[in-house]
């Protein structure tokens, strides 16, 4: 019945999904009824708009999310997922909000991350409507607006509208993710020497947001003569070449700037790219430069935290992964902002009490923000429902799974993340080149569909 559906729609499925991809919905500066800036409240407009045509009842909540409803009843079922997106980044192939698509693929930051499977949920949604099925309960799709930074959209609007009984957010992967990670955004402070006399690093930067491995920082040093400023070139290049790195120098009178650029991934999984500001912080390290031993130290980062004397695991979620996502000189200090996931078996306190009593007293340690670790008991409803509409549609094992990401799925009771990636697929979440492939977004509206309309039959 949903295949058949879906064969009839998909020109308008197609054409909607490259609507909405092509909205920059990057949070930005506040304006009047847009917390999060012009494209998230863009985006969520061309959602309820949508939604609205084909008869739905729909709702804005003061620009921080929305939502849309089919069914009776007071109590609901939620699927939550997210319109903005994180900064494109570079290198890409495609315009990364040209939404081209190319061999079945289309390429657009938010293909998978999350305005992809968010357009899902909602043409699943018309299936059920234009086939007549109707729920026991009402199912409620909710659209945030911050989830790549504050999660200040589901803050605002749990404490406007009822919490749902149950439900899923289309955000990770297939078949179904039961247990995710804590999150941390480390923040370390470093005193900036500005009496040293050799090089004085005068401005850094590096990376956009702290859950992206950074793909570009740079730094200007001054290096008090021109004279010296050529030989810091020189050395610069040699060592460069010594250790196998790609940097971009360039001098201006008594100063030089060294750029080195990454390889962006998602922050939850480090390990997949290349981090920029450690490469930037090796080369510095291999000179004689003011706060020269603090380089050394951010030379050394590894994505596992044991730099940081964080490193630690569990038998459900495995291993903590920390990534150096920020760093800048703001005025007389320092600052690195690290992006920690870590097991079930801590808590952020202790992580915080460990990492300032392993480095040097000279770094101030504090936390900012974060989640706690979510785990569902693989034997609730929600989690046995899901795993057996996935099998039954895909044939495929159906084996819940556990990540580092952070979910939705901690802004509601009862709730896991399902989808929208399936197995063997590329996760190019955060990175250059993001796409989706059209037959996949047709069969997540399959499943999506019969998993609402289950739901709200069960819970």
């Amino acid at each position: 019945m949903f295949k058949e559906f879906i064969e009839t729609a998909k020109q308008d499925m197609v054409q909607s999904l490259q609507e909405l991809l092509q909205i920059p919905s990057v949070e930005e500066a506040p304006l009047p009824d847009q917390p999060f800036g012009a494209g998230p409240a863009r985006a969520l407009a061309y959602m309820l708009n949508l939604a609205q045509q084909e008869g739905f009842a729909v709702k804005n909540v003061d620009g921080y999310a929305g939502h849309v409803e089919y069914g009776e009843g007071d109590e609901y079922v939620a699927v939550v997922s997210h319109l903005d997106v994180v900064p494109a980044g570079s290198n890409w192939t495609y315009p990364p909000f040209g939404a081209e698509i190319h061999d079945g693929l289309i390429y657009a930051r938010g293909a998978i991350d999350d305005k992809g499977p968010a357009m899902s949920t909602l043409w699943a949604l018309i299936a059920l409507k234009r086939l007549g099925m109707k729920p026991r309960r009402k199912i409620r799709l909710i659209f945030g607006l911050d989830e790549e930074s504050g999660w200040e959209c589901m803050a605002h609007y749990f404490a406007k509208e009822p919490a749902p009984l149950g439900g899923f957010t289309p955000d990770a992967d297939f078949p179904l993710i039961y247990a995710e990670k804590g999150t941390l955004t480390l923040r370390i402070a470093i005193h900036a020497d500005t009496d040293s006399m050799n090089p004085r690093v005068v401005a850094f930067e590096g990376g956009q947001r702290t859950n992206m491995v950074p793909d570009h920082a740079y730094a200007v040093v001054e290096c008090h003569s021109e004279t010296a400023a050529a030989e810091w070139e020189q050395k610069v290049y040699k060592y460069a070449r010594q250790h196998q790195l790609d940097v971009e120098v360039n001098v201006s009178g008594s100063r030089i700037q060294i750029v080195t650029h990454g390889v962006s991934a998602h922050g939850s999984e480090p390990d997949r790219g290349v981090n920029a500001i450690v490469k930037l912080a090796c080369v510095l390290s291999g000179q004689s430069v003011s706060n020269a031993s603090m380089w050394r130290s951010i030379a050394v980062q590894d994505t596992k935290g044991g730099a940081l004397g964080l490193e630690c695991s569990d038998d459900i979620t495995g291993a903590l992964t920390s990534n150096l996502g920020r760093a800048y000189l703001d005025g007389d200090q320092y600052v690195f902002l690290f992006n920690i996931r870590y097991p079930l078996n801590v808590t952020k306190e202790e992580l915080l009490a460990r990492c300032q009593e392993y480095v040097s007293d000279k770094w101030r340690v504090t936390g900012e923000g974060g989640l706690a670790p979510l785990h569902v008991p693989l034997d609730s409803p929600v989690v046995k429902t899901l795993l057996k509409v996935y099998a039954e549609h895909t044939g495929a094992p159906a084996d819940p799974i556990t990540i580092g990401g952070a979910t939705y799925a901690r802004a509601i009771p009862n709730a896991v993340a399902f989808g929208a990636l399936f197995p063997g697929q590329p996760d190019l979440a955060h990175q250059k080149d993001e796409c989706w492939a059209l037959e996949d977004y047709f069969r997540c509206i399959e499943i999506y569909a019969h998993a609402m309309f289950e739901l709200a039959n069960t819970l």
